[in-house]
């Protein structure tokens, strides 16, 4: 009872077909607290977190942002002493991040003697730890408060301090990330990949995504920012003909995106928010049958899974379950499928979600690689804003509606 525990994942606690309120109601009986006591708890939580207004909305249907601070309300319920969160923010929207350390700095102002011990891959929330410990593959690297790592290791930000502070064969293969730029005379004005006008989506009386238009030229890194459940993801599902729209048009390479159209389809690549893996086939078997879903010829298969296997690093873990790689490798695995059939358009889900700092990177490397080599469009969603400024061109997108679309540079400009 003096423990609170918010596991890994976003809302793995939580009933998804309960509400809001039936979730806390639920945890509160669990702690034994009366009627009236669950009541006022439960209000005061709901309030301090913002998710009074949706508070007969089923856990199933809220954004990420929103699970997680549901899943902190039926953490905290009952008072606990400490409290242990494993990357509570791992695929939460910069702002729904501040808001919940916001909330996490008062519940801390209020309860002086709880303490609070945190797992993450975000080195910015890291920065404002009273103390850390950076581990890797099971070994504490260092310890200490966050100006004692950046001490140790020179360096001016914490990303930087943790890759220092990685054994050598892990550094050594470390470099960072260099974009280069567009072929010379390539814009969005050129060759058009992705093009949507007026792209609408409603579930009944809801609108998902409303009025969204944009084009995105060949070759280019196009990033897609938004805050959790403003529909990114169901933006990226009607591009790919997995949701038909409600009203409005997409195109991908000049046709008009129609589900059936399979020879189209064969020129994506889709990496969704969550691993889409067989876990009970192994890596090579994965390969293998996206292989032979998208059409390739049997006796080309096995040349395709060994290029696939180099180029993403996985020749060493072909014959292990995906369950059994580090999150790093399996989103390295999620790359290849992708890519098992040469689509000339990647479109990527918030793929880095709770990938460490070295992992981000060197996924970074291949995709500048990909788009800069070998001329694949990619349409990629994330939170990370360093990423962000890694793309050619951004778009931000709020309550299901674009807001701008241009160069990093001139959105931070217009900003300033």
């Amino acid at each position: 009872p003096r423990i609170a525990y918010m596991p890994q994942g976003l809302g793995k606690n939580l009933y998804p077909t309960l509400s809001v309120f039936e979730n806390v109601d639920f945890f509160a009986r669990l702690f034994g607290h009366g009627r009236a006591e669950r009541e006022r708890r439960i209000a005061e939580l709901v309030q301090s977190t913002g998710l009074a207004p949706f508070a007969d909305r089923p856990a199933g249907k809220l954004s990420g942002g929103m699970k997680q601070k549901l899943s902190l309300c039926c953490s905290l319920i009952h008072d606990p002493d400490l409290l242990i969160l494993d990357e509570p923010t791992t695929g939460v929207d910069p702002l729904s991040r501040r808001q919940f350390w916001d909330l996490i700095a008062r519940i801390r102002a209020d309860r002086p003697t709880m303490s609070v011990l945190i797992a993450t891959a975000y080195m910015e929330e890291a920065a404002g730890f009273d103390w850390l410990a950076a581990m890797d593959a099971g070994r504490v690297l260092a310890t200490g408060t966050p100006q004692d790592l950046l001490a140790r290791t020179g360096a001016a930000a914490l990303e930087a301090a943790f890759i220092a502070l990685l054994p050598d064969a892990k550094r050594a293969g470390h470099r960072p990330v260099e974009i280069p730029p567009r072929p010379q005379g390539a814009s969005v004005d050129g060759a058009v990949a992705i093009e949507a006008r007026g792209l609408t989506k409603r579930f009944d009386d809801f609108t998902a995504v409303e009025d969204v238009s944009f084009r995105i030229g060949r070759g280019e890194i196009f990033g897609f920012l938004g805050s959790n459940g403003c529909g990114k993801t169901t933006t990226m599902k009607m591009l790919t003909g997995l949701l038909p729209a409600s009203d409005g048009q997409a195109w991908l390479f000049g046709e008009a995106v129609d589900a059936q159209d399979i020879a189209t389809r064969r020129r994506v690549g889709y990496m969704s928010q969550g691993f889409s893996l067989y876990t009970e086939l192994t890596v090579r078997q994965n390969l293998e049958l996206h292989a032979r879903l998208f059409g390739l010829p049997a006796d080309a298969i096995p040349e395709r899974v060994t290029e696939m296997a180099q180029r993403f690093e996985l020749a060493g873990i072909l014959d292990l379950l995906p369950d059994a790689l580090p999150l790093g490798q399996r989103q390295r695995l999620s790359l290849a499928v992708a890519m098992i059939h040469k689509p000339e358009l990647l479109i990527l889900d918030e793929p880095t979600s709770g990938v460490d700092p070295v992992a981000r990177d060197a996924f970074w490397r291949t995709l500048a690689e990909l788009s800069r080599q070998d001329g694949v469009t990619i349409f990629i969603s994330t939170h990370f804003m360093n990423e962000a400024a890694r793309c050619d061109r951004i778009s931000l997108m709020h309550a299901g509606r674009v807001l701008v679309s241009d160069v990093p540079e001139t959105l931070v400009r217009a900003r300033d």
